[in-house]
């Protein structure tokens, strides 16, 4: 009988592996990975051992082949002679060909894998199951397209209003892109865009909130995931999920934890595969931690802990993971936390187009029928049809009063949805006895009552009449639910808060709220060092959250109550009795009316001290709730109004109560507002059913269609009501104003919208320099469109016309400037010699002027001297015109001759 092999024993294997340890580490380091694959597969090493080896990815290649050696020699003989056998197939093909032939199966297993899980982690998102027949789309069509554009250079405005006021202002000016480096483009433009770079470029993807940027992401991830071509490798990260991480991470520790299923590739993939990879950081406004990009040391190594911050720095410098490709998202406000020449590609969501709104509404209603209904009240009410950019308020429209849903509106017939005139296309039209929403306020009223009587506790299939005829009892019944969640939105608008934890609703006792569950996106991370899961909470939009702090402002403010008193939790240094009895006793000291009006000044007070304009759209709410007819959709919510006691027939009023309407106007008349805050006072107006502003709108239909040019008018102007009806006109391209008595404060209060328009026609105005200081911060404006720039004796003179220069200085859209004075209109501009030189030092570096018109300007030979010698070196200017100027024989005579040699430019001139 022969002995048995003791498998452990020291064999001639094990022996030859000790003499050739240094060889193995050598060669073998790199494709160390593959060996522990193909020896777990045998059952030569266990999972114990692979973890061991790999020290929990903090040790080197070389480090884990020593390792791996040592555990093959503790195995024994059939351990070591196992690695042998598989020795000739790393030392006869070259590196690239073991990669191949040992791991290229296991590889793309693993990212078959990847691909499903992304792919179900980036599903579509439907809140409310508003989509009924979301079954029976297609994958691919339950993503409505949305329009973006692509700029060789970011841009980054000074933000001045709300996020929600500017983003049509992209279509309006979308038709003059021939003029500018912003090219629009669509999803597939960017999905082909993205995941064809490599080289380690930076993708920065802006827009505002509700725009669709976390839905391009889902759509990104599962086309990716669908497509079996595409060799790319995604990976994604929130700055929602990195803001709890507090303690130093290696980066690849933090993949490992946040991809389990990929840590048997994940070493390649950060060393091999790195041009391969595309890594999406999304939500960079909501990351709380700095970023330094000048003081952070730089780190290359993944193994490495870091402060999450400094992480990510490294990772756009290109330090760490120097060939993969980053996806940033982030709102406009934030996007100049990263310098500029990090930025390789710069795409800003423009949100749904007219034809991507009815898109939208095909898919979200049950019926064609419903759709178009839905698509001609929305066109038909510019102010909606304005925010229908944003797609999140199409869904919140969509919501509110699809399908019928105009029977939440008191009053109203089920099913019609026939309105009245849009405000901004006739002023006229729009009534004050109209039953169907039409204002912003309105809308989100009927959304809240939709959620609440129809989708809390199960949403029901179409409206019925006895549900909607009970929603005053369920509305009251969650009453106190909607204010401890108003106050919580409130508290967060404050503080410029969007993400909140267990511990803020806690605080307002809102942890086990039916109502907070509707309104509120819970984020769930698990930490798998605590072996614990950490919540956020967040509002499904941004305006849902201000529409709830508006709500809990005019609930206090009716009540008595100070809204920020509210803001302190129970527990605070008085009772909660205590605090409603000194409510009730200040209530008996003031009138009712006196303490609702203080609130709402100093509601609109605080929101104009914010130039940022985040406040804007909470003041719009505040004083759209100021109407007794909005309050009535909330009815149950809002007590009943005490003159409608006993007049079950009487209608609630459609304004707000003259008081309240003064009180805006008069916001108007002073001159310490900014022009952003003075554009947002009339959208205050029109959200509180200003009787008055129909008819003034009108007058300034009249003024834009000249119908009043050069005329006298006995009725006082208020140019912020212009900006606010230009606002509201995206089809209008040319805003011509000449001979309307607009001085300089007049054009400061247009000055939000005079960037928007191709031609601006300004002739006859007494603007002076304090009005070319104004055209000078809107040729300035990073959003400029303007191509012509007509100031025809403008009385600008030649300080107006330096001052104007510098502005031309920073600009590239305006071809076409005249500065002339046609005969017989009023008095010259005379900007003289020294204009003269300003201009001539502007042609030396401006390529974009085509054609300047300066007649009649007192322009003597010394200026045209100084005009010849700038346009030796400026070759793009093709006409100048110097009629009627102090020109000499000889200067007329040069001048024609230099004409002459330059055959694209054209001057005229006459002595």
């Amino acid at each position: 009988n022969l002995p048995l092999e003791n498998p452990m024993a020291v064999g001639p294997c094990s022996v030859e592996m000790q003499h050739r340890r240094v060889e193995f580490v050598e060669n073998l380091s790199k494709h160390v990975s593959h060996l522990l694959e193909l020896l777990f597969n045998i059952g030569a090493i266990t999972e114990e051992d692979v973890s061991f080896i790999r020290g929990g990815g903090s040790q080197g290649e070389r480090d884990c082949m020593r390792t791996l050696l040592d555990v093959l020699h503790g195995r024994g003989e059939e351990a070591c002679r196992a690695f042998l056998f598989f020795l000739p197939n790393f030392q006869e093909l070259p590196a690239r060909g073991v990669a191949n032939l040992v791991a290229k199966d296991t590889f793309l297993d693993h990212l078959r894998k990847h691909k499903g899980i992304l792919a179900r982690q980036h599903g579509p998102t439907d809140y409310f199951s508003m989509m009924t027949h979301a079954s029976e789309l297609e994958e691919t069509d339950r993503f409505t397209d949305i329009t973006f554009s692509r700029q060789a250079h970011r841009l980054i405005p000074l933000q001045c209003q709300h996020e929600a006021a500017v983003v049509g202002e992209s279509f309006r000016t979308r038709r003059s892109e021939a003029h500018t480096q912003a090219k629009t483009c669509t999803f597939i433009d960017v999905y082909r865009g993205l995941i064809a770079a490599s080289g380690g470029v930076v993708t920065l993807l802006s827009g505002v909130a509700g725009s669709g940027k976390t839905t391009v992401i889902r759509r990104l991830v599962r086309d990716w995931a669908a497509d079996p071509d595409s060799q790319k490798i995604v990976l994604s990260l929130s700055f929602r999920e990195l803001n709890l991480i507090t303690e130093t991470r290696s980066l690849q520790g933090l993949l490992s934890d946040h991809y389990s299923h990929l840590k048997p590739i994940l070493p390649e993939l950060l060393t091999t595969k790195q041009s391969q990879g595309l890594l999406i950081l999304d939500g960079l406004d909501e990351f709380s931690f700095p970023l330094d990009f000048e003081h952070t040391s730089k780190c290359s190594d993944p193994e490495r802990e870091l402060s999450v911050g400094a992480m990510v720095v490294n990772l756009l410098k290109g330090n760490l993971l120097p060939g993969v490709d980053i996806l940033l998202t982030s709102r406009p406000h934030a996007i100049s936390k990263v310098p500029q020449l990090l930025v390789g590609q710069f795409y800003s969501v423009l949100g749904f187009s007219p034809d991507q709104q009815r898109a939208y509404f095909q898919r979200s209603c049950v019926s064609g029928g419903a759709a178009d209904s839905l698509w001609g009240f929305v066109s038909s009410h510019k102010p909606l049809q304005l925010m229908c950019h944003i797609p999140a308020f199409c869904w919140i429209v969509s919501t509110a009063i699809h399908a019928g849903a105009f029977c939440l509106f008191p009053g109203s017939v089920c099913g019609e949805v026939a309105g009245p005139e849009c405000l901004a296309a006739e002023p006229n039209a729009v009534t004050p006895v109209s039953s169907r929403p039409i204002t912003v306020t309105e809308i989100y009223c009927c959304f809240l009552k939709s959620i609440v009587v129809f989708h809390i506790g199960g949403c029901v299939d179409g409206l019925q009449l006895d549900r909607l005829q009970d929603a005053p009892r369920i509305l009251k019944e969650s009453r106190a639910e909607l204010r401890r969640l108003g106050a919580l939105a409130f508290k967060g608008l404050v503080e410029r808060r969007f993400l909140f934890d267990s511990t803020d609703l806690d605080a307002f006792s809102l942890s086990c709220s039916t109502v907070s569950r509707a309104f509120l996106v819970e984020v769930t991370r698990e930490d798998r060092t605590s072996l614990t899961y950490q919540k956020g909470f967040h509002f499904v939009h941004t305006s849902v959250q201000e529409f709830l702090a508006a709500l809990y402002y005019a609930l206090e403010s009716f009540s008595g109550s100070d809204p920020f008193l509210g803001l302190k939790p129970a527990t605070g240094l008085l009772p909660p009795a205590v605090r409603t009895w000194l409510a009730s006793a200040a209530m008996k000291l003031r009138p009712p009316r006196r303490v609702l009006r203080t609130h709402v000044k100093k509601a609109l007070h605080w929101g104009e001290h914010h130039q940022s304009g985040h406040m804007d759209l909470f003041c719009r709410f505040v004083c759209g709730l100021l109407v007794p007819k909005t309050r009535f959709i909330l009815d149950g919510v809002f007590p009943v109004e005490p003159q409608l006691r006993g007049m079950a027939c009487e209608p609630p009023a459609s304004t707000a109560p003259p008081s309240f309407l003064q009180l805006l106007r008069s916001r108007l008349l002073g001159g310490t507002l900014s022009p952003e805050r003075q554009l947002n006072v009339c959208h205050c107006l029109y959200e509180a059913c200003d009787p008055v502003l129909p008819q003034r709108l009108r007058a300034w239909l009249e003024v834009l269609a000249q119908h009043a040019a050069g005329q006298p008018s006995n009725v006082s102007r208020d140019w912020s009501e212009l900006a606010f009806l230009l606002q509201l006109s995206p089809d209008l391209q040319e805003l011509r104003l000449d001979a309307q008595g607009l001085d300089a404060e007049g054009l400061r209060r247009l000055l939000p919208v005079l960037p928007l328009f191709s031609t601006l026609s300004l002739g006859q105005n007494p603007l002076g320099p304090e009005g070319a200081e104004v055209l000078s911060q809107a040729l300035r404006s990073p959003d400029c469109h303007i191509e012509k720039l007509w100031v025809v004796s403008t009385g600008l003179g030649c300080e107006g016309f330096r001052i104007l220069a510098e502005g031309l200085h920073d600009n590239h859209t305006v071809v076409d400037l005249s500065y002339d004075v046609p005969v017989g209109r009023m008095a010259i501009n005379g900007i003289g010699d020294n204009g003269a030189a300003h201009l001539a030092k502007l042609l030396k570096t401006n390529r974009t002027l085509r054609d300047i018109r300066l007649r009649d300007n007192l322009v003597t030979d010394k200026g045209a001297e100084l005009l010849v010698e700038a346009l030796m070196e400026n070759t793009t200017l093709e006409y100048l015109w110097l009629f009627d100027n102090k020109l000499s024989k000889e200067c007329v005579r040069q001048l024609k001759e230099f004409s002459k040699n330059r055959s694209n430019l054209d001057i005229k001139v006459c002595y």
